[in-house]
């Protein structure tokens, strides 16, 4: 395990009640995560760009055509045009015309395709996206995040979204609540849905979950040091 996780062990003798200010102050950190999402997406990309380049580097090996790139988006064929048009000359997405159509995909010798495709993986993309379709259940959640190939940044055209979700939410809400983020996302979300107790529970038994934290992670809610705290609750 990471040695924030392996501190945390160290600890495992201390208990402290939580609060009621405790609770109260672990909503307020989640709204604000919530709002952190929305205004960097905000602020660094325009919301139609924002859509098209969270389509096309997300799925990079996707290639589409701009009526299939409007109709996803639900952008106007004109604005989506122009904006195919400056995204290809700046070189975040390549071009070819076939036939009567021009298909565009996103250009991953770019130099900095992999930081943007980063940026929107955590703000507009699969995060903001998820963000959006648990906002009523944040409260309830002590630590939630996506993992697996989508967190590595290797997923494919057929990769499931891997999200871990620990707190009082059971597993038939988390699946209606995350259904209509599948239709946004263009992938099947997969969630995996644990009890605090249960969780800590868990790791003496599964050592899938003890992968799972040694590798990376997209947070929704929650943090490191939060994780790292509840895996210190061990027995």
């Amino acid at each position: 395990m990471p040695s924030s996780f392996l501190m945390a062990h160290k600890f495992a003798g201390f208990r402290q009640a939580p609060s009621k200010s405790l609770g109260i102050s672990m909503q307020i950190r989640r709204q604000s995560s919530l709002i952190m999402h929305q205004s960097l997406a905000a602020t660094l990309f325009p919301e139609y760009r924002r859509r098209v380049l969270g389509l096309l580097l997300l799925r990079p090996e996707e290639a589409l055509h701009g009526r299939e790139i409007a109709r996803r988006t639900g952008l106007p064929a004109g604005t989506i045009t122009r904006e195919l048009t400056r995204l290809a000359e700046v070189g975040l997405l390549a071009r070819e015309r076939r036939g009567n159509q021009v298909l565009y995909w996103a250009d991953t010798n770019c130099p900095v395709f992999a930081e943007v495709a980063s940026i929107l993986r955590k703000t507009s993309g699969v995060v903001d996206v998820l963000v959006q379709a648990l906002t009523t259940v944040m409260p309830q959640l002590r630590v939630a995040f996506v993992f697996g190939s989508v967190a590595q940044g290797r997923e494919t055209a057929g990769s499931d979204v891997d999200v871990m979700l620990i707190g009082d939410i059971g597993f038939a809400q988390a699946v209606e609540l995350l259904h209509p983020a599948q239709a946004s996302l263009g992938r099947e979300i997969n969630p995996k849905v644990f009890s605090e107790l249960a969780f800590v529970s868990s790791l003496r038994t599964q050592a899938f979950l003890h992968d799972v934290l040694s590798k990376p992670k997209l947070f929704l809610t929650g943090s490191d040091r939060e994780l790292a705290e509840l895996v210190g609750n061990q027995p």
